[in-house]
Order: structure tokens, then C-alpha cells, then sequence
């Protein structure tokens, strides 16, 4: 007891001087919204900007580096009577006008997730890393705060809904 009682002055001092000597992790979940893929011709954008993001923009000062990156969704190809494969992209440049442009011009970062005709696959974010490429471009639009987000469906005929897409930052804070 008496050991615990020699740092007290030195915590009552750092409270009133309002020094912050927390330190860790930060988990970031950005929430997208639902979007629906019809033909192969068809993507989606989201823009993803620490600006829009309040938890991220709160803590742009203090990251340190990216720990972990993931992402979780759902592909409802119910309506499809094809098999549908979802891909995912990122991009410094938010003006790609077709599916093409995507594929041609941004980093694939989730990879070949198909979806039987008839059904619904979710992809929590640990199964997520079975898909995830390009791991440190996607550190890096992190960091830079600001990236968009691509979705391109692949099947004929493609009737695929992507729902609760959202990504997942777990960023390192300094004090």
C-alpha cells in the first residue's frame, strides 16, 4: 500500500496538468451504404474520407500506423439464377467512369468472393482476410485519410445486392 501511495502526487499532478498518458488501439468502423450490381457493366463508389468519419477524424493527430484492416458484408445474389463474384477496389481517383476504368486503373484489395445463384453469403471480417490483397497500398490511402472504394459484379445475368458493407480500421494511437 505504501508503494501505491508514493505515485499519487505524481497522478493528481499529471490530472490537473492535463497531460493524456493513454495509449493503444483504436477500432474505426466505417459503415457504407447498400448498393445493388446489375450487369457486369455496373460498380460502386463510396468515398471514404476521415473527414466523414468522426472517430478516425478524432484521432488523425495521434496515428502512429495502420495495425489491422478488414471489412465485413453481405452478397445477396438471391434474385440471380447465375453464380455472381463480387470484387473490390481502391483508388486514389474517384472519377473511374466504368467497371472497366476499375479494373483497369485501381488496386484490387478483396479478390474473387462468389455467391451460388439463389444465395446469401456474409463475410465477417476474419473470413474477409481470405480475399484481401494489396495489404499496404490500402495502409497507405489510410494514412493518407482520404481513398474511394470500388464494387464490380461479375456474372451473367448479375443481380447482386451488396448490404452492411462496412470497413474496419484498428489504427495505433500515440499519447
Amino acid at each position: 500500500m505504501k508503494r501505491m501511495l508514493k505515485f499519487a502526487p505524481l497522478l493528481v499532478i499529471l490530472a490537473f496538468a492535463g497531460c493524456n498518458i493513454i495509449t493503444g488501439n483504436v477500432l474505426i468502423v466505417i459503415e457504407l451504404d447498400d448498393a445493388t450490381l446489375q450487369t457486369n457493366d455496373d460498380f460502386k463508389v463510396w468515398k471514404v474520407s476521415k473527414e466523414e468519419h468522426g472517430e478516425w477524424k478524432d484521432h488523425e493527430a495521434d496515428i502512429k500506423h495502420v495495425v489491422d484492416l478488414g471489412f465485413s458484408l453481405i452478397l445477396d445474389n438471391s434474385r440471380g439464377t447465375s453464380l455472381a463474384t463480387g470484387d473490390f477496389y481502391v483508388s486514389k481517383d474517384g472519377t473511374l467512369g466504368t467497371a472497366a476504368e476499375v479494373i483497369a486503373n485501381a488496386t484490387m484489395v478483396l479478390e474473387d468472393i462468389t455467391v451460388d445463384p439463389g444465395a446469401t453469403r456474409k463475410i465477417t471480417w476474419q473470413q474477409s482476410y481470405e480475399f484481401l490483397g494489396n495489404f499496404d497500398t490500402l495502409k497507405k490511402f489510410v494514412m493518407d485519410g482520404e481513398f474511394y472504394f470500388y464494387a464490380v459484379g461479375i456474372g451473367t445475368p448479375l443481380d447482386l445486392d451488396l448490404k452492411k458493407v462496412a470497413i474496419i480500421l484498428t489504427i495505433n494511437a500515440k499519447p
